[in-house]
């Protein structure tokens, strides 16, 4: 499977700095000059779990949600109760995977900053999130370019959208331009994911293990935020194929924030890689329960049916996949451009999907994505010349390597797909063996 598009990741906040694609969902970036403090929001019962942490509350992001729209409601002209309102949307979408919360937060902080328009550049910050989380990606770095020039604290927000955009060069001296402390947690977050395009997988794992140590060591850190990290760490790990430490990691994450959906989701793709279909089925409604809008879950649950000859229930899935992939435009457009192409469903449409993706951003998922769309439609030398791009920045990824070497043989070239095959193989055999007798390229048209 193709690196997933997760998000929200941990962000910008003071004592732990970073930018990713939505807001930490707490109280938020500073006060501006001349403002009092915020008041504070509802929090959670003060005795500890075994983490060492305050027990995870699953009504507070709710709870934290009504506190600020309460204020909001009773000072339509409160730009600082609206800045954290939009924070408090967005800390709930991002516990839910719910996109509309990053359209009730986008609203929030479009009114803080009209009321507030000088000095606000929480609020600035909390759009460009909103932005980021809905996919719209030109308008996220407009306003993270214009936060950014007053306000450093947005220079890493930058960073993060340009990775998104594939503006690969641009996002690295966007990320070195600020300054880093050695327990910078999320700035070894951030550095990971270069160090994963770049093809340095190892780097990149050992960079997510310090972050993952230093969140262990921060109890006062959001729940949701410190099991984040070691989510992380185990879709890297399942990604490779070390299925075993994956699920630790994972579980771990889930004795931090048992809702946290994505961790569900790793399991659920253990599982699916061990052949454990019942397991996968299990793990994805676990995590489907919590966040609906989850793509991969549903169609975790839905090939787990199919491999058990259960085609009812699998369509019953693959219905509720294309509902989604249709509910909000370009955010899912690459998880059902995929699974049309993996599955010979609507392969015109899949194609204009890839193309259309590829306009929006040029990030590497996009070439390969649209490398594999015209490998399904027959249109070989194009597929080549995306594969090549795709591969650019030597990312090891078993998934591009398979598509790649499928690619490869398309064109007749058989030393370079054996390579790239055997590459994929080495990066994770479960893949491998999950595509077998799937990869024969289609016939010329």
């Amino acid at each position: 499977m193709n690196r997933k598009d997760w998000g929200p990741r941990p962000t910008a906040v003071p004592g732990w700095g970073a930018a990713c694609l939505a807001a930490l969902g707490m109280i938020g970036p500073g006060i501006s000059a001349g403002q009092g403090p915020a008041p504070a929001a509802p929090k959670a019962e003060a005795s500890t779990s075994p983490t060492g942490r305050t027990p995870y509350d699953p009504e507070q992001a709710r709870k934290t949600v009504a506190f600020w729209k309460a204020g909001a409601d009773r000072d339509p002209r409160g730009a600082l109760e609206l800045r954290e309102l939009a924070s408090a949307y967005l800390a709930l979408g991002r516990e839910t995977g719910d996109i509309a919360d990053a359209v009730r937060a986008e609203d929030a902080a479009r009114r803080s900053m009209k009321i507030l328009p000088r000095g606000n550049s929480p609020a600035a910050i909390r759009l460009a999130r909103a932005l980021l989380a809905q996919h719209r990606f030109p308008e996220a770095l407009e306003v993270a370019l214009a936060t950014a020039a007053i306000d450093p604290q947005a220079t890493r927000l930058v960073a993060d959208i340009r990775l998104e955009l594939g503006d690969y060069d641009a996002a690295a001296r966007a990320l070195d331009a600020v300054p880093v402390e050695s327990d910078d947690m999320n700035y070894k977050a951030l550095r990971a994911r270069f160090e994963e395009i770049d093809g340095k997988p190892d780097r990149s794992l050992q960079l997510m293990r310090e972050a993952g140590r230093l969140a262990d060591e921060r109890p006062d850190m959001p729940a949701e935020t410190a099991a984040w990290y070691h989510t992380m760490i185990g879709h890297a790990l399942i990604d490779s194929g070390k299925l075993d430490e994956g699920e630790r990691a994972c579980r771990r994450a889930l004795e931090i924030f048992p809702r946290d959906y994505r961790a569900m989701t790793g399991m659920a793709e253990a599982a699916t890689w061990r052949g454990d279909h019942r397991g996968a089925i299990d793990w994805g409604r676990r995590a489907i329960g919590v966040a609906p809008q989850n793509p991969e879950a549903l169609r975790l649950i839905g090939d787990a049916h199919a491999a058990m000859g259960e085609t009812r229930e699998a369509d019953e899935q693959y219905r509720l996949l294309e509902a989604l992939a249709h509910s909000f435009p370009r955010i899912y457009d690459r998880h059902w451009a995929l699974f049309c192409l993996d599955n010979g469903r609507d392969l015109d449409g899949a194609l204009a999907l890839a193309r259309e993706d590829l306009g929006l951003r040029h990030d590497i998922h996009a070439y390969d994505t649209l490398a594999w769309a015209c490998l399904k439609k027959g249109l070989y030398p194009e597929a080549d010349r995306m594969m090549e791009k795709a591969l650019a920045r030597g990312t090891q990824e078993a998934s591009l390597f398979h598509h790649a070497g499928i690619i490869a043989r398309a064109v007749g070239d058989k030393a370079r797909a054996d390579s790239f095959l055997a590459r994929a193989q080495a990066l994770n055999p479960y893949l491998m063996k999950a595509v077998e007798g799937t990869s024969k390229p289609p016939s010329s048209k």
